[in-house]
């Protein structure tokens, strides 16, 4: 038998609200997915690392299925989505609800199952209930039932025992803790609802992992895709105010996602207006100092000639925003995906730019003697990267005007193309 040498892939299915959630925040052991007593919450399929006992695993939520009729148009963009993820699959977990008899789309559901090769698990959710029963999940048609709590981890024990052991016969091996080889840039895909975030995603993916609709807000929860290259992160559009609690978690999980992404993709439609929400999408980056492009997405709505006139529109009204590539895209037609690519790469690279001393020291001095400082400097150092932060030990700091001369004769000298600069001042002890 030969020895597999990845991680298995685990794939969680079900309908709408029987815990699939649940379930997947219990066994990446962080909250990730949106849990709420409300259906069809998680719409895309999510993936992360999972644990239990001594494996690690790629895990995927996907979306909760409705009757078709609830969901109107997104039922089979969904459906699409689960079915990838199927494909893709070692083993499924098929989750159901023990406190209801079997949903005529847990019918449906066995019956997508059944056309792949693949080995399904039933397991039957919220075996803590008073009102749960599981007997009747055996008209599904699977060979074993697993009764589970997946809010008490309740059962987990005996169904990952059967999980493993069909996964060792598979020829895969218990890997306790995994860590990533390679260091990838984490990609933000930020911007205001129905910018075609999710189409970007996709787009730079290469496949259909985010679903796509012109509904706006369809993107609920924070989506985490690991390329060769990336790992790119969609995230819910932000908005003014709230409709929902639901609307409210998305913006915590966005807020989450931008904190730890290190390149942000600041997504605006080109053939619209510059918006305040745009503006505080595109300041985000420099409030959280994070590496930046702005990315002027559906640019094949606007004709050639009109290009550079609209170019320069956007230059204008995010000139605060001068020292990131602004980039004409269409996630439509695949018009400058490769671009925006080498252009992550670069601009990555840029963010963990160190200097040695010695040039840092020359290019101030240069830059010292044709504009006096207004405070005696002691010492001055770089003390990190992501983003390249400086640090200056001076009698009193420096006002904005000449701390944004500084990061000017930086820039001129070194690029930082993307990158924000951050100036730290510590003022010397007596």
């Amino acid at each position: 038998m030969e020895i597999k040498k990845r991680l298995p892939r685990i794939v969680i299915v079900g309908r709408a609200n029987v815990g699939k959630s649940t379930l997947f925040n219990k066994l990446i052991e962080k909250p990730f997915s949106i849990v709420k007593n409300q259906p069809a919450i998680t719409r895309d399929r999510i993936t992360k690392i999972g644990y239990w006992l001594d494996w690690s695993f790629y895990l995927t939520d996907t979306g909760g299925l409705l009757d078709k009729k609830e969901m109107e148009v997104l039922y089979d963009k969904v459906l699409e989505s689960i079915k990838k993820a199927i494909e893709k699959a070692d083993v499924i977990i098929f989750l159901t609800d023990g406190t209801t008899e079997p949903m005529p789309m847990d019918y449906e559901i066995a019956n997508v199952l059944r056309n792949y090769n693949k080995k399904v698990f039933l397991v039957v959710n919220k075996c803590d209930r008073k009102d749960f029963s599981y007997l009747e999940y055996y008209k599904l048609g699977f060979d074993k039932v697993y009764p589970i709590s997946a809010e008490h981890k309740i059962g987990l024990n005996e169904l990952f025992e059967d999980i493993f052991d069909y996964l060792k016969n598979e020829g895969f091996e218990p890997v306790k803790r995994y860590k990533k080889l390679k260091d990838k840039p984490r990609v933000g895909i930020i911007g205001k609802v129905n910018v075609g975030k999710s189409s970007l995603l996709n787009a730079l993916v290469g496949e259909e992992i985010a679903i796509v609709s012109d509904i706006p807000g369809t993107t609920r929860d924070s989506i985490d895709v690991e390329t060769k290259e990336f790992i790119l992160v969609d995230t819910a559009g932000l908005k003014r105010e709230f409709k929902d609690d639901i609307e409210y978690y998305s913006y915590v999980r966005t807020s989450r996602s931008i904190h730890y992404s290190e390149v942000l993709l600041a997504v605006l439609d080109a053939s619209q207006k510059v918006t305040r929400i745009d503006k505080k999408v595109v300041g985000i980056a420099q409030k959280e100092y994070k590496a930046l492009i702005v990315v002027l997405n559906k640019c094949d709505l606007i004709k050639k000639k009109d290009r550079k006139k609209v170019f320069n529109y956007f230059k204008k009204e995010l000139e605060f925003a001068d020292w990131a590539p602004f980039l004409f895209v269409s996630a439509k037609t695949g018009e400058n995906i490769d671009i925006l690519k080498q252009t992550i790469k670069e601009v990555y690279k840029q963010y963990n730019k160190q200097l040695r001393k010695d040039e840092l020291l020359d290019t101030l001095s240069q830059a010292f003697e044709l504009n006096k400082p207004p405070s005696r400097i002691y010492e001055i150092k770089q003390v990190g990267h992501k983003p390249p932060t400086f640090k200056f030990v001076l009698d009193k700091e420096f006002k904005s005007h000449y701390v944004k001369y500084i990061e000017s004769a930086l820039r001129k000298k070194f690029g930082f193309y993307g990158s924000p600069i951050k100036i730290m001042m510590e003022r010397k002890k007596l």
